[in-house]
């Protein structure tokens, strides 16, 4: 096999092997675009498994190793990995793959990362890939993980949070009675209700309810509605108040808090700080170790898919 090397006026010293694994044609230019921009902020070795045919042989250019892959079996695909990587320093595994826990490469490739990045509402909308992440965590607690999904709703949590920031309406904050969350795919709304169960110690009953500390039951809605990777729309009830966090009609990047009901409130909006992906996987580089409000939430994801 033979290797197209372009080498750098100056080198630099890998401080992370960055392990990069796609199998769709239609996402291989996507990637490895967003994998060079990484590269280029963070002395990190990229290792891009190109399992899509797109790449023949082996192609450095500077800290980028483009390796095919295509049609090899999990163990050659590990081998190849490991033999690009920097001895001696963490590898993370950035998953690109149509498929998770059933694919043989990444069997073999999660054997030898500190950490895995993945996007359980990249390309889905059901409920199948939230339920194999909830199986990772208990499959491979020695491993890291990094969901974007999840890391995507930070500014949703933010805004939730404001509607509480008024001592006036914080003490509905324990006296919610229902949640509503309306998003592009299932991970989304997994993910907010459990986050905000886990906050409030909620316990997950089943798919659609909660149980509160102190016995009261939360009814539990979710709707696949709007665009993919995006949440559209939470409304929570408490007592003779509802709460509405949605998108503006208006701008698809602005949300609109709403307080109508006994507590109501004029609506303000703020703007969406929405965050791209490459921002999202270099904030999954630079941590360390485990992100435990997301295995927190994570544990309440598997209550509720029990």
């Amino acid at each position: 096999m033979e290797a197209r090397v372009s080498t750098p006026a100056s080198v630099r010293v890998a401080s992370l092997n960055l392990i990069v694994y796609v199998d769709e044609a239609g996402r291989h230019d996507w990637v490895a675009e967003r994998a060079s921009r990484l590269a280029a902020k963070h002395p990190c070795r990229i290792v891009l498994l190109d399992a899509t045919g797109a790449t023949s042989g082996v192609a450095i250019d500077g800290m980028r190793h483009d390796v095919g892959v295509a049609g090899l079996a999990g163990d050659a695909v590990l081998s190849l990995a490991a033999e690009h990587t920097v001895p001696g320093v963490d590898a993370i595994l950035w998953w690109n793959g149509s498929q998770f826990l059933g694919s043989d490469a990444f069997a073999h490739l999660v054997t030898a990362v500190d950490a895995v990045i993945l996007d359980s509402s990249g390309r889905e909308r059901g409920e199948a890939v939230i339920r194999e992440v909830a199986a990772f965590a208990e499959r491979y607690p020695g491993v890291a993980l990094h969901d974007l999904a999840f890391m995507r709703l930070d500014p949703w949590m933010d805004m939730i949070a404001q509607f509480f920031d008024d001592p006036a309406l914080r003490e509905d904050l324990f006296s919610i009675e229902s949640l509503r969350v309306e998003s592009g795919s299932e991970a989304e709304a997994h993910y907010l209700a459990s986050w905000l169960g886990s906050r409030l110690s909620w316990k997950a009953l089943d798919a659609h309810s909660f149980r509160a500390h102190d016995g009261r039951s939360i009814r539990l809605e979710r709707e696949v509605a709007g665009d993919l990777r995006r949440v559209r729309r939470v409304v929570l009830t408490a007592g003779d108040s509802t709460y509405t966090a949605a998108l503006s009609e208006l701008d698809p990047n602005t949300v609109c808090l709403t307080v109508e009901g006994a507590k109501a409130k004029a609506t303000r909006c703020a703007p969406l700080r929405n965050i791209d992906n490459v921002s999202l996987i270099e904030r999954a580089l630079l941590k360390s170790g485990n992100d435990q409000i997301f295995d927190t939430s994570l544990v309440t994801v598997r209550e509720l898919l029990t």
